[in-house]
């Protein structure tokens, strides 16, 4: 999970710890931009289908952690 929370610090200015139960977009305020810049990074990083849909589906870090296996 801490390969996917430096990438999550790379899109959003949060003043706290990143947990799992964060939701992408109404706790850490990532944006659509956001998430299609995202995937592309974390298709790279986990060699993982990634979609911006994905974010609609998993809507907090832990759903995604778990999704991603990290």
């Amino acid at each position: 999970m801490e390969k996917l929370i430096k990438i999550i610090e790379n899109y959003v200015e949060f003043d706290g710890e990143i947990t799992r139960d964060l939701s992408f977009k109404n706790d850490l305020g990532l944006s659509s931009f956001d998430t299609v810049c995202m995937t592309e990074e974390l298709k790279s990083e986990f060699k993982k289908d990634v979609t911006p849909n994905d974010f609609i589906k998993y809507k907090t870090v832990g759903e995604m952690s778990d999704y991603l296996s990290c």
